[in-house]
């Protein structure tokens, strides 16, 4: 689906009009029906059969008329904003009411208005009590979000080209690094030899990314035993040592478009302990499997299996049927990516939805070993008619 078909989903659902309100900084629904960035709150309303229409503060309406991709916008003073909250007894109420008679003049009172999940419970309350009929709507927008349009599969292709560049210049920065007789790695920094650490890791990291105007609110730097939590953020102090795998785990977005892109690359400085070689090899079979097994149409589900099958085949543990497990294959294949790091639609056991011609997912097999350590490679694909669309062009490689 796309923008044009959130007319179809109101009334599949059976509503008559969407509201929402918010900043679209942080609403990823909001960037994405408007295109208009902004920090502060906005309203947005769409009637069935009808453009939408945004309403803006004053000091975001030239903006708003310049950058958003809805042609109606309007200001806030258009529905006499101030005298309403000036008349009310505290300003948030004043506000509340406000928004009230904004949807009253555009939407009206008898229409079924669909809101999204992370609509405000106290603003839908409030209209309720003024006599609108607000019902709130499971996976409203996320559903048209699913299916990436071109200009959505260009600027998330960007974003990870600029990811892979970022990503390699850390890679020859670790090969590069010289080993300690403890294990550590360190470099040379103002003629000073300084740990190699998790926190140095995401500074260059974070350099090269504000540089091409992308950021990134984290990234997973874990070395050894910690690489087994596949979500181990880790400490700016943890310190990478040689012969023991370490993953990065990365998902930038662009500071202006908002479209992301995520990637996960294990490598080791040195030797690899030969069962992190065979969990590397084993998970590197597991992706072109599941690579191979994707198409449009084709159930999350079916290609989270694929996965299973392989991992399984080679003796290791997954948590297919529930199973509660301590290593191996933790989590599930993958997700969807755009204007979130994760949305639908999923790759797992319980997603049992056919994927959509260029919906974009990750690829994420990885094997887990608290002992020793874990093995996750990532890749973010378009799936295609036939098959798929590989957008990562990052090479694969253990050792360095």
């Amino acid at each position: 689906m796309v923008r044009s078909d959130i007319d179809k989903i109101l009334v599949e659902k059976g509503a008559e009009a969407l509201l929402l309100v918010s900043e679209s900084f942080k609403d990823a629904n909001m960037y994405y029906l408007s295109k208009f960035l902004a920090p502060d709150p906005f309203i947005l309303l769409k009637k069935v059969g009808n453009p939408p229409t945004i309403v803006t503060s004053q000091m975001e309406f030239a903006r708003a008329k310049a950058e958003s991709m809805v042609k109606d916008v309007r200001s806030y003073d258009e529905y006499n904003c101030f005298n309403i909250i000036r008349a009310a007894n505290e300003p948030q109420i004043g506000w509340m009411k406000f928004l009230a008679s904004v949807v009253e003049r555009e939407i009206g009172k008898k229409s079924i208005i669909a809101v999204p999940q992370s609509f405000s419970a106290l603003f839908a309350d409030f209209l309720r009590n003024e006599g609108f009929n607000v019902k709130p709507f499971h996976n409203l927008i996320e559903k048209a979000r699913e299916t990436k349009e071109p200009d959505e599969i260009k600027e998330m292709t960007a974003v990870q080209r600029i990811a892979e560049k970022a990503t390699s210049e850390i890679i020859d920065k670790i090969a590069n690094c010289k080993t300690e007789p403890n294990g550590t790695l360190t470099f040379s920094a103002m003629d000073k030899k300084q740990p190699l650490t998790a926190g140095v890791i995401k500074s260059l990291l974070g350099h090269v990314f504000i540089d091409k105007g992308v950021v990134t609110e984290e990234t997973i730097v874990s070395c050894g035993p910690k690489s087994a939590i596949a979500h181990y953020f880790g400490e700016p102090n943890d310190k990478l040592k040689a012969n023991q795998p370490i993953i990065m785990d990365i998902f930038p977005l662009s500071l202006r478009k908002r479209y992301g892109t995520d990637m996960t690359r294990t490598v080791v400085k040195g030797k690899a302990h030969k069962e992190i070689k065979k969990k590397f090899d084993t998970v590197f079979e597991a992706r072109n499997a599941s690579l191979d097994a994707i198409h449009a149409d084709v159930l999350g589900s079916d290609v989270y299996n694929v996965c299973c099958d392989v991992f399984e085949k080679a003796g290791y543990e997954t948590t297919r049927g529930g199973k509660q497990i301590e290593k191996g294959f933790t989590h599930s294949l993958g997700h969807g990516v755009g204007l979130a790091v994760h949305e639908s639609p999923g790759m797992s056991e319980v997603y049992k939805f056919p994927l959509k011609e260029h919906t974009v997912v990750t690829v994420e097999p990885g094997l887990y070993d608290p002992k020793i350590g874990g093995v996750r490679i990532e890749d973010i694909v378009e799936v295609t008619k036939k098959g798929c669309n590989n957008l990562t062009k990052m090479p694969i490689q253990l050792e360095i």
